[in-house]
């Protein structure tokens, strides 16, 4: 009767599909009811291009085929909007989760972790795309931006290979952080700058040439660059930028590749719940070399894998250093102090007892 139930619960058991559209489900909904999330991700880029465009209206810019101002921030407020979602949103969801102890938790339950991290990613990237369309929209209908419907393929295309692309580089930043109070400084800290550098907030034809090499390296200057490509009338292409789309698949791979290695699913409280790494360590290059020093340990000792490859050496109080003397001194004064036995016969053995009745 066991074997015969075994099929039966297997039957019983949810696809992975069904379990990844359920938690796609969940991801959204939860999005939909906190006010502040929902702000963030959908409002702000909408504020920015109502604001720059009424500062800019009826600016041209000549180098990019004399545009008006509106048909390159609009796809520039596109780009932002998805790394509004997909970077800054997935950094501080999942150091919250992370420090909450939710990611912990999921392990223990019969959901796969896969499942929950694709369906927090995959919520995340329909969010991006809603909000992609909805700039879109308000560009096109108040500040008469053209849509150029014959690049909308290769347009999907970036847009779906940026949403991996930051999505992927966001779970790698979040191995850097230490705590959930510091994810939205660093977040917005590390793409504000490139905003400004990368052809999204402004312009960048005047910079020194060696801040837009800078600013070429990072895949947000490739983004942005090749959404306004595919949305200029005049010297745009409809093709997909081939150059552009190689580099943010080499960011999506690197970080991935990076985020599976040393992703951490357990908070941190003292010391790093898998190496004994401090909680403390700061972001970036010490917290790159604290992960190096530790995958280093477990390699080299391939029989404790299940242990601390690094536990600091904790220093002697001054009760344990004079916990010797003091026993010695016990033992001087109290003879029993030292465990010494007083040999004689057992009670039932003592000649002064008589003995019982046969």
């Amino acid at each position: 009767m066991a074997a015969s139930e075994q099929p039966d619960r297997a039957a019983r058991r949810p696809s992975w599909a069904r379990l990844l559209s359920v938690q796609i489900g969940y991801q959204l909904r939860v999005l939909v009811r906190s006010p502040l999330g929902s702000f963030a991700t959908l409002v702000v880029p909408l504020m920015v291009l109502l604001a720059v465009n009424l500062l800019y209206k009826g600016t041209r810019l000549e180098g990019r085929g004399d545009i008006t101002y509106t048909q390159f921030f609009t796809p520039a407020m596109i780009a932002f909007a998805v790394v509004n979602v997909c970077y800054m949103s997935v950094i501080s969801q999942t150091t919250l989760a992370r420090d909450e102890g939710i990611l912990k938790r999921i392990r223990c339950t019969p959901l796969p972790p896969w499942i929950y991290m694709a369906g927090r990613l995959g919520s995340a990237a329909l969010v991006a795309m809603v909000s992609a369309i909805v700039v879109v929209a308000v560009g096109a209908g108040v500040y008469d931006f053209e849509v150029i419907w014959g690049a909308v393929p290769a347009v999907l295309v970036t847009l779906a290979l940026g949403m991996f692309c930051f999505c992927a580089v966001a779970l790698a930043v979040t191995v850097l952080i230490p705590s959930a109070d510091s994810a939205v400084p660093v977040a917005w800290g590390t793409i504000l700058p490139l905003c400004f550098i990368s052809d999204v907030f402004v312009p960048i034809e005047g910079a020194p040439r060696w801040l837009r090499d800078i600013a070429s390296f990072f895949p947000l200057r490739s983004f942005a660059d090749a959404l306004e490509t595919a949305f200029n009338p005049v010297t745009g292409s409809h093709a997909l930028q081939m150059g552009h789309l190689e580099l943010l698949a080499a960011w999506g791979v690197a970080a991935s590749a990076f985020a599976l290695i040393a992703f951490r699913w357990e908070p941190s409280s003292g010391h790093d719940a898998r190496g004994g790494v401090p909680a403390r360590t700061a972001f970036a290059v010490d917290r790159a070399r604290a992960l190096f020093v530790e995958r280093r340990g477990s390699v080299r000792a391939p029989g404790t894998q299940g242990r601390p490859a690094y536990r600091p050496r904790r220093r002697a109080t001054g009760s344990e250093r004079r916990a010797p003397e003091l026993a010695e001194i016990r033992e001087r004064d109290d003879p029993l102090a030292g465990g010494e036995r007083i040999e004689g016969p057992a009670p039932a053995e003592d000649a002064s007892i008589p003995p019982g009745p046969p």
